[in-house]
């Protein structure tokens, strides 16, 4: 009597075990579902990409490289263009994912891409502004820019553009298949000045420059001067310039239109045959709008249109 209780009890139990599962896998997905929909957010990483960290042997600086990769660089052993910006904090996410997009669509090439930035916390602006001022003005000066405070340790330009030929370019191209005959800078407002400098005083370590609206205003527009009576270039060498139309701002001291175009036609007085040279200025941008819409076409223009 007691098997044949068991037994009925144990079928009782399968029975139910079988019109539960149904019920059981819907509430599985829906338990899944409510999980997902509850999680934590991940964090976001661009694919091929890395962070290197350098102390400089040359400043002192701590510095850290951001650099992304090609899709393909895995499958085959080519060499890659090497495309250099400053200002890793905002230039790094923009510049990786738009040179991607436009090799995608046949208007770039692949490169490989570097950006400089500094190891120190990104939301501490004091940083910001004295590391853009030591390491990206040419020349010592107490005017303009983020104030006294920092413009005391202005003039580390010189110091910095050792860093890159001698410090971060060896340390990338010993790492990386880089294409050393093909060099692309771009900077941006002090970026783009200290890129100006870099244009001419140090014109065999980049044929390719995207400068970026820059501060051509520093130190009573020096580099102005320095457009008139820099070397001839070494080799072909392509430049693109932009600026926004509401950066004219005389008011304020900071006619960067003006500037610009009195920096291109320096510049283009000169008659170099190995300068290949365009200036755009771009309506409706402003200072801080411009960066995208230059890197853009400027990455358009150097390798589609000015290098045929």
């Amino acid at each position: 009597m007691r098997q044949i209780l068991w037994g009925f009890l144990l079928c009782l139990n399968l029975a139910a075990c079988s019109r539960e599962v149904p019920g059981a896998l819907k509430v599985t997905k829906a338990s899944l579902a409510e999980e997902r929909a509850q999680s934590s957010p991940r964090p976001y990483t661009v694919p091929n990409t890395e962070v290197i960290s350098l102390t400089s042997d040359i400043n002192g600086v701590d510095y850290e490289l951001y650099v992304k990769l090609p899709d393909s660089y895995s499958e085959g052993k080519d060499a890659y263009p090497l495309l250099v910006t400053l200002d890793a904090d905002y230039q790094f996410a923009v510049a990786s994912n738009h040179v991607q997009h436009l090799w995608q669509r046949g208007q770039a090439p692949e490169m490989i891409i570097v950006s400089i930035g500094y190891a120190y916390d990104p939301q501490d602006k004091d940083a910001y502004r004295l590391n853009r001022t030591r390491d990206y003005t040419p020349a010592h000066a107490m005017d303009g820019g983020y104030g006294p405070e920092y413009q005391k340790v202005s003039g580390g330009g010189p110091a910095f553009a050792k860093v890159i030929a001698d410090e971060i370019l060896p340390l990338v191209e010993e790492r990386y298949r880089v294409d050393a005959s093909d060099r692309v800078y771009v900077g941006h407002s002090y970026g783009g000045l200290f890129g100006a400098y870099f244009l001419l005083s140090h014109n065999d370590i980049f044929n390719r420059y995207i400068l970026v609206s820059p501060s051509l205003w520093f130190n009573d527009k020096v580099m102005l001067a320095e457009a008139r009576n820099a070397e001839p270039f070494k080799r072909k060498t392509y430049v693109y310039m932009g600026v926004g139309s509401w950066e004219e701002q005389p008011e304020r001291s900071y006619a960067m239109v003006s500037d610009l175009k009195a920096f291109a036609a320096a510049l283009e007085a000169r008659n170099d045959p190995n300068l290949v040279m365009e200036a755009r200025v771009f309506d409706d941008e402003t200072h801080a709008s411009i960066y995208p819409a230059v890197l853009s076409t400027g990455v358009r223009h150097l390798f589609l249109v000015m290098d045929q």
